[in-house]
């Protein structure tokens, strides 16, 4: 089976860098632009997980200031986001790496292609997402009716549908 980036653990460079900035700043006020780049940097360095220690760049920002990113211990590439697999994981390195290091895929990008779940799970979700909406209430009346209405019509075509039939079916004797 695939393994997908919901299933693996990971650690993110923006807040990271955000939550080190807010320290550099309180402490340094007043200074300039690249001593404040040169500052975080240097806080970034010591940041580790799990033992491992990560390599940074940054560029420009058009707004000024700058925008972060790790350097992948493998392939040198940026990214935003380093995963790790779980340790169950079988023939993956087990250390941090960017997602095509890893060969991760995200779960949606792996369901989009399944028409089960084209024609099952998105209109339940949907559904779901449309009864949530209605229940928290402080919508117009208008609103209500048209989520009521697009509600109906999942329904219809869910129970039309063979795909659905096969669904509940192995949903029913506990086959999924």
């Amino acid at each position: 089976m695939q393994l997908t980036v919901e299933q693996c653990y990971s650690v993110c460079v923006n807040p990271l860098q955000k939550s080190i900035k807010e320290t550099v700043e309180k402490n340094n006020p007043g200074c300039s632009k690249e001593e404040m780049r040169n500052l975080i940097y240097k806080e970034l360095k010591d940041f580790s997980v799990n033992e491992q220690y990560f390599e940074y760049t940054s560029i420009n920002n058009f707004l000024g200031g700058y925008r972060w990113f790790f350097v992948c211990p493998k392939c040198k590439n940026r990214a935003t986001k380093l995963f790790l697999p779980p340790a169950e994981a079988k023939n993956r390195e087990q250390r941090y790496l960017c997602k095509n290091c890893h060969k991760l895929k995200n779960q949606s990008a792996i369901q989009g292609q399944n028409s089960m779940y084209k024609k099952v799970t998105r209109p339940i979700k949907r559904m779901k997402e449309i009864e949530d909406k209605i229940a928290r209430g402080h919508l117009r009346p208008e609103k209500i009716q048209k989520l009521l209405d697009e509600h109906e019509r999942l329904e219809r075509d869910l129970k039309a549908s063979p795909e659905y039939r096969l669904f509940s079916f192995k949903k029913k004797h506990d086959l999924l």
